[in-house]
């Protein structure tokens, strides 16, 4: 008898399981179908693997800074004597100052420790690099002066799905394997002429 019940609460507690993690796809996987309709409207070129990354980043830091106050821009770079020498993934720019107030590092790698590395990394080399003769542009071209990023707040990295238990300060709602797919969804769609036009 005791056996008995200890095998239906086993299967109870199985089942249960099975339903929550039943959900957890069904649930990422709507949210994989939303950012790909999002997504598929853009120029951008998702052949970069960190690109998709980086996308979905400018969209879910909308919970920290509103658009109401903010401008989140992607991909920044700043060159010295025409070679470029860096990029900032995430820039936050208040719309009231003008200026930045914050930068975030994007990296979803499968090592959630190399990304680390790497992301603070690229901070140290823009904060020395700020100091000296750099040009710092967007994806526009637009010109921005050093002065715009001069006390910028704060300083953050952001992962895929778990990477906050591994240091990362911020991660997203997909993890790498949900990332991939929506890369290869926004691939293949570009490459077969499906991705949907704007009218």
């Amino acid at each position: 008898m005791k056996t008995s019940k200890l095998l239906n609460l086993f299967l109870i507690l199985t089942s249960f399981a099975t339903i929550q993690a039943s959900a957890k796809v069904f649930e990422n996987n709507q949210r994989i179908d939303e950012y790909f309709e999002v997504l598929s409207y853009e120029k951008t070129d998702f052949e970069p693997t960190g690109t998709v990354c980086e996308r979905v980043a400018v969209r879910e830091v909308e919970s920290l800074y509103p658009s109401s106050n903010y401008d989140i821009k992607n991909s920044i770079q700043y060159d010295e004597h025409k070679t470029t020498v860096g990029e900032l993934d995430v820039v936050i720019f208040n719309k009231d100052s003008h200026k930045v107030e914050a930068v975030a590092e994007v990296k979803c790698w499968r090592s959630f420790q190399g990304a680390l590395k790497k992301a603070k990394e690229q901070r140290m080399r823009f904060l020395t690099y700020l100091n000296k003769n750099i040009v710092i542009t967007d994806k526009d071209n637009k010109v921005y002066s050093k002065d715009v990023f001069k006390n910028i707040q704060k300083y953050f990295s952001i992962s895929q799905d778990g990477g906050v238990n591994q240091g990362f300060d911020f991660e997203l709602s997909l993890d790498f394997n949900e990332l991939m797919e929506l890369r290869k969804r926004l691939l293949d769609c570009r490459a077969q002429g499906r991705c949907p036009k704007r009218k």
